[in-house]
């Protein structure tokens, strides 16, 4: 059996379903879904397809040669321009990286210019080796809101008998607002941090949606600072030197008045990353998140940060007696 990008995927340990749409590693990928109108990354070995499209060029293999499940990345053998936040838990007021991604097997010998909606300016040219990237440059938001699009022209070349290529004359928008949408980023195997790719053929380039110019308030050079919403929970330090964090969002926040799923989950991952760096120095400090059971989100997203970005803690589930399926404690080392 494989599993493969667009296939509709059920989780084998909480009522959940949702559709794969991206791979990260050998091991996870991502599964959108629309109860909750997020991501979340998930092991393969934790997922049965419900419902395969066999029409995808991505898979991911259910079985090896060594009977473990595995992710097997194939090649889009296309170019892309990639957005890389230097904060990705603050967009808005970060920094981007802006790279030129050549996902093919042939060097692309390339031209790139911005486009301001009259003029085009010439940014940089040159060779870009196969399985490479190129950084453009770095840019604010009312930097990058003044691109409007970036043009590129490539042509391809590689020595000996090769396949040919098409050249590619294509322009890409830049809408600053998308950029602020965390759900647009993924986990990339160009990158350690999560990316926006934007496919440079014309086969694959999708119409950006959303407003053409960013919204004032990002614009500006000392952002404006709206008023927190009040936390309702401080951290519990036990007798036995355990602190305890309850993630339950009605025990973080007095309000949630407007607020969507996924406002809630990065509210509640917010937390989530504050106490870790908090603590991070005190060796032999456990912590102890209370996520509970539910439909497993919140320990899925909790169990993949603590198995890439914080591998050095030691964590494991907390006492069932105390805490149920509902609870995983963090050592810091």
């Amino acid at each position: 059996m494989n599993i493969r990008i667009g296939d509709i995927v059920r989780f084998i340990s909480d009522k959940l379903e949702g559709k794969v749409t991206g791979i990260i590693d050998n091991n996870t990928v991502n599964v959108y879904c629309d109860e909750y109108g997020f991501e979340i990354p998930a092991s393969v070995n934790n997922l049965v397809v419900i419902h395969s499209d066999s029409n995808t060029t991505k898979m991911v293999s259910a079985t090896s040669a060594s009977g473990q499940k595995n992710v097997v990345m194939e090649s889009a053998d296309t170019l892309y321009i990639a957005f890389v936040p230097e904060n990705f838990n603050n967009l808005t007021e970060s920094r981007f990286d802006i790279y030129f991604v050549n996902d093919t097997t042939q060097t692309s010998l390339y031209s790139i210019s911005f486009h301001d909606g009259e003029k085009y300016t010439g940014i940089t040219a040159g060779n870009c080796n196969p399985n490479t990237t190129y950084l453009i440059g770095n840019y604010s938001l009312k930097e990058i809101d003044t691109i409007k699009s970036i043009h590129v022209q490539s042509v391809f070349y590689q020595k000996g008998v090769h396949v040919l290529k098409n050249a590619i004359d294509t322009q890409i928008k830049v809408t600053p607002v998308n950029l602020c949408k965390a759900g647009a980023y993924k986990h990339t195997r160009w990158f350690n941090s999560t990316s926006l790719l934007r496919p440079l053929d014309k086969e694959s380039i999708v119409k950006e949606e959303g407003l053409e110019t960013i919204p004032e308030q990002f614009l500006q050079k000392t952002p404006h600072k709206t008023e927190d919403t009040p936390h309702k929970e401080t951290p519990k330090q036990s007798s036995s030197n355990i602190i305890e964090i309850d993630l339950h969002i009605d025990k973080l926040l007095d309000d949630t008045t407007g607020m969507e799923n996924k406002d809630m989950l990065d509210y509640q991952m917010d937390v989530f990353h504050k106490t870790l760096e908090q603590y991070k120095l005190r060796r032999g400090q456990k912590i102890v998140f209370i996520h509970g059971k539910g439909d497993g989100v919140l320990r899925q997203r909790i169990l993949w940060e603590l198995q890439t970005k914080y591998k050095r803690f030691n964590h494991q589930d907390a006492s069932f007696k105390q805490y149920g399926y509902g609870a995983t404690m963090v050592t810091i080392k």
